[in-house]
C-alpha cells in the first residue's frame, strides 16, 4: 500500500470539514502513523454544539471501547512475563471466582468475551470499582464459560482489570500509566481517570442527534464521577495522536512482535458459533480482527460507542485513530468513517 500522504491529507481534511459543516459531526480528529511516524494529523469542528470553540489536535475525546486493547495489553504483558497463560483460570488469581459456576472461566474467555459475565451487578454504581468487582464475583454466569461470544461492554474492565490488580498487587490506574502510557509518553493524551488539568481538554459527548436525550453515552461520559474513575472498558479519553501512538506500539513496542502475532492469530470462538454477516464482535484475545474474511488481521483494533475507531495494520505497519464526539442515531453506521475509508482505498469497517 502506497500513499502520497501529503495529498491524501488534504482530501481527508476536506471530508472532516464537510461532515462538520453538514451537521453530521460536531468535532473530530484523525491521525495515521506509518512506520511509527505521523503522516496524517488533522482535526475539524467544535468542542460542543454551541460551536464557539474549535477543536484542536490536543483535545481529549471520549473513546469508549476503542480503549479496551489498552487493558488487554496488561494481560498480554503478564503472559510474556510468565505470570499467566491464556488458559489460566481467573480463579487462580481471584479467589471469589473459585466456585462451581465460575471456576472454568479462563483469561482467554474473558479476553474473547466468552466468560458469560456480561451483565452488570444490580444496584451497584459504575464509579464504585470495589463494589463492582465484589458484586460481579458473586454473580452467576449467564451462559457456560467458553460458549458463544457475547460482548462484555462494561464488565470487561473488571474481569480483566481486577485480575491484573490481584496478580501484580498494583491499582489498575497505576498499571496502565507505569506499563503503557508513561513509557509511550502519552500519559496526558490517553487517559483513564482524568485529573484537573486534563479536564480542561475534555470534549463532551454530543447527543443532539439522538431522540429523548440524554443518551446513555452522554450521561455517563459527561458525569464528573465517571470521568475521574479508571474503567478501561469504556471511560477513556484520548486525542487521536495519543490513541494512534498506542496502536502503533502494539507489535514490538509495549509487547513483543511474537506476542502480538500470537494474540491476533485467530478468532477465539466456540465451534458452534460461526461469524454472522455484518457481525463486528470478531474477537481474538482482547482485540477485534475486523478485516475481510480472507484477511481478518488487516485491521486489528476496536471501535467505540460514539464512532471512535482505532486499529493497527500489521502488514503495512500503519496505525489509525479517529475520534469524534457527536453520537449517531445509526451507530455503528458512521458515513464519515466510510468516506475516510474510500479515500484511503481500504475496506469499510462496521464496529
Amino acid at each position: 500500500m502506497f500513499f502520497d500522504w501529503q495529498n491524501i491529507t488534504g482530501v481527508l481534511q476536506e471530508i472532516l470539514e464537510d461532515e462538520v459543516a453538514s451537521g453530521n459531526e460536531c468535532g473530530c480528529q484523525l491521525v495515521i502513523r506509518h512506520h511509527n511516524e505521523i503522516v496524517v494529523d488533522i482535526a475539524a469542528g467544535f468542542l460542543d454544539r454551541s460551536r464557539r470553540q474549535k477543536v484542536s489536535r490536543d483535545h481529549l475525546f471520549p473513546i469508549f471501547s476503542a480503549g479496551k486493547p489498552v487493558l488487554s495489553t496488561l494481560a498480554w504483558q503478564a503472559f510474556e512475563e510468565g505470570l499467566i497463560s491464556f488458559d489460566t483460570p481467573l480463579a487462580a488469581v481471584w479467589q471469589e471466582f473459585n466456585s462451581a459456576d465460575k471456576a472454568g472461566i479462563t483469561f482467554d474467555h474473558a479476553l474473547s468475551h466468552r466468560a458469560g459475565m456480561y451483565l452488570l451487578p444490580k444496584d451497584t454504581p459504575l464509579y464504585d470499582w470495589d463494589a463492582m468487582c465484589r458484586n460481579l464475583a458473586a454473580m452467576t454466569p449467564r451462559n457456560q464459560p467458553g460458549a458463544k461470544t457475547h460482548y462484555h461492554p462494561l464488565t470487561f474492565a473488571h474481569l480483566v482489570g481486577h485480575a491484573m490488580e490481584l496478580l501484580t498487587g498494583e491499582p489498575l490506574a497505576k498499571l496502565i500509566k507505569s506499563r503503557i502510557t508513561i513509557p509511550l509518553n502519552i500519559e496526558n493524551a490517553l487517559v483513564f481517570g482524568i485529573d484537573d488539568l486534563q479536564e480542561e481538554k475534555i470534549v463532551p459527548v454530543d447527543d443532539s442527534l439522538i431522540g429523548n436525550p440524554p443518551a446513555w453515552e452522554a450521561k455517563v461520559m459527561n458525569d464528573p464521577l465517571i470521568r475521574r474513575c479508571c474503567i478501561p472498558s469504556f471511560n477513556g479519553f484520548a486525542s487521536a495522536r495519543g490513541l494512534a501512538k498506542f496502536y502503533a506500539s502494539l507489535r514490538g513496542g509495549v509487547i513483543k512482535a511474537s506476542t502480538f502475532d500470537l494474540v491476533t492469530s485467530r478468532l477465539y470462538r466456540a465451534p458452534d458459533d460461526p461469524v454472522k454477516e455484518h457481525e463486528w464482535t470478531k474477537f481474538a484475545l482482547g482485540i477485534i480482527l475486523n478485516g475481510p474474511d480472507n484477511d481478518r488481521r488487516l485491521f486489528c483494533g476496536h471501535g467505540g460507542a460514539a464512532g471512535a475507531e482505532a486499529f493497527y495494520m500489521p502488514e503495512e505497519d500503519i496505525a489509525f485513530a479517529f475520534v469524534k464526539n457527536r453520537l449517531s442515531p445509526n451507530h455503528p453506521d458512521h458515513p464519515i468513517r466510510d468516506r475516510i475509508s474510500d479515500a484511503l482505498q481500504i475496506p469499510r469497517r462496521w464496529w
